[in-house]
């Protein structure tokens, strides 16, 4: 174990998804219920990876601040969109960093970004809905030299599903289903 990752375990998992890979496919997801104005309870629904189904019981709390017509019980979508890039990020930092013997004594990433509500509120065509971009900066106190330190900060980024899905984007379809009067 370096940095609480099992890297034998790790190594265990690459045998077992090359030798079959759906063994590495993972499901995800989430419920959403309106609380009234803009807030929202999330809750994780069970995930599974390869064959093995994985209870999920985790809850969160998103709204927006009086500004946006919220009341700031909780994170706005955007900022939990941030967190979940860069808490991927950041798993990709310690496991590549224990994949090769480098022991951190921290590691922080710092998250920004920016948005035109205009896009949002329709009020002018040529403002883009999409946040204008995501900005990270990973700070990490570790014994190691730079060279070393900025390759796991790429393998950190380039294999980060999150910052991947950001960076080239993903179809997101949807439906309506309209509820039966009680």
């Amino acid at each position: 174990m370096l940095n609480g990752i099992d890297t034998e375990g790790l190594a265990g998992a690459k045998t077992a998804i090359r030798a079959e890979p759906a063994a590495g496919l993972a499901r995800y997801g989430v419920q959403l219920d309106w609380k009234g104005g803009t807030r929202i309870e999330a809750s994780t629904l069970p995930m599974s990876v390869g064959g093995d189904a994985i209870p999920r019981a985790f809850s969160w709390t998103v709204d927006e601040p009086p500004q946006l017509l919220g009341q700031s019980s909780g994170p706005t979508p955007q900022e939990y969109l941030m967190s979940g890039v860069g808490a991927c990020i950041m798993v990709g930092f310690v496991v590549n960093a224990s994949v090769k013997g480098v022991a951190l004594r921290s590691l922080r990433i710092t998250m920004g970004g920016g948005l035109d509500l205009a896009g949002f509120l329709n009020l002018r065509p040529d403002a883009q809905i999409k946040m204008s971009g995501l900005t990270y900066d990973i700070e990490v106190d570790a014994d190691a030299d730079a060279a070393l330190l900025q390759e796991i900060a790429d393998l950190a980024f380039n294999f980060s599903p999150n910052a991947m899905t950001a960076v080239h984007g993903v179809p997101v379809t949807g439906s309506l289903k309209i509820a039966a009067a009680a």
